[in-house]
C-alpha cells in the first residue's frame, strides 16, 4: 500500500517537476520515505515478472546507482522483464529497436509490477476524473477502446495512468481486461479478409453502439469466434466485431 500511495503521488507531481523527480531519491512530499523493504509481488502464477514505467520518464542505468552510466531513457508505459532486485533498484531487461534487449537498473519506486491493462469498450458517459467520486472535476475525455494501465483500485474506481499523471475511472464502465484475453488471442484463429471498403468495426456483436473503426477491402484479420452473425477479430490487443457478411473466408 505504501508503494501504491507513493506511486500515485509521484505521478501527480511529475507533470510539474518531471526533470527533478525522474531519478531523485525515493522520498515523497507529505508521506514518509519509500520503505527500505517494500512489499514485492514477484513473479506471477506463470513465472513471469514484468514491470512498466509509471513515471513520465526514467533512466536505465548500467549499475544499481544513479551515478553510474545512463544507458537510455525509458518513457511512461515502457514494459520490460524484471530479473531481480538490488536495494532500491530493479535489474531489468528492456527490449530495444534492434530486436535485442538492454540490461540495466531502474529505480524500483517508479515501476509497476505485473501490470493490468484495461481497454474501454464504450465511452458513453465515462470521463477521467480528478478524484474517486462522480462529482470530482473531469480531467479529460476518453475514447472508445482507449487503453489504460491500472495502478490501483479505490472504492468503485480504478486509479490509472493518464496523460503522464493519474486519473480515476469508474469500475462500472465496460472494459476488456487485456491480460484476461491472452489465452483467446493466442489460441486458434481463422484468417479472413475484409470484403468491402469502409467496413464498420464495432465494440460489441451489435450495431447499437456505433462503430469504433472502419477497414478497407482486403484488410487481413484473424477471427477467433463467431456470435450472433458477427466475427470476433483481434483488434489492438483485444477484440472487436465485424458482421460475417463483411468478411471473406
Amino acid at each position: 500500500m505504501k508503494k501504491l500511495i507513493a506511486a500515485v503521488l509521484m505521478l501527480c507531481l511529475l507533470t510539474l517537476c518531471a526533470g527533478a523527480l525522474a531519478d531523485a531519491p525515493a522520498t515523497y512530499f507529505g508521506f514518509e520515505s519509500y520503505p527500505t523493504e517494500p512489499v514485492i509481488q514477484g513473479p506471477d502464477a506463470n513465472g513471469n515478472w514484468t514491470g512498466e514505467v509509471i513515471a513520465k520518464q526514467i533512466t536505465l542505468f548500467s549499475q544499481a546507482k544513479s551515478s553510474s552510466t545512463a544507458l537510455r531513457k525509458l518513457p511512461n508505459g515502457t514494459m520490460f522483464d524484471i530479473l531481480d532486485l538490488k536495494g532500491d533498484y530493479a535489474h531489468v531487461s528492456v527490449p530495444n529497436e534492434y530486436g535485442g534487449a538492454d540490461v540495466g537498473y531502474v529505480i524500483f519506486a517508479y515501476v509497476l509490477e505485473n501490470p493490468t491493462h484495461i481497454v474501454l469498450r464504450s465511452n458513453r458517459n465515462v470521463y477521467a476524473l480528478a478524484g474517486p467520486y462522480a462529482v470530482n472535476k473531469r480531467v479529460g475525455t476518453i475514447d472508445n477502446y482507449q487503453r489504460f494501465t491500472v495502478i490501483a483500485e479505490t472504492g468503485n474506481y480504478y486509479i490509472v495512468s493518464f496523460r503522464d499523471a493519474v486519473a480515476f475511472l469508474p469500475m462500472s464502465a465496460d472494459y476488456w481486461v487485456e491480460e484476461a484475453l491472452q489465452d483467446t488471442l493466442q489460441g486458434p484463429s481463422t484468417p479472413a479478409v475484409v470484403a468491402y471498403d469502409k467496413t464498420k468495426v464495432y465494440g460489441y456483436a451489435s450495431t447499437d453502439y456505433g462503430k469504433i473503426d472502419q477497414l478497407s477491402a482486403g484488410t487481413p484479420v484473424q477471427v477467433y469466434y463467431t456470435t450472433n452473425g458477427f466475427a470476433a477479430i483481434g483488434y489492438k490487443n483485444v477484440l472487436a466485431f465485424i458482421a460475417m457478411t463483411d468478411l471473406i473466408f
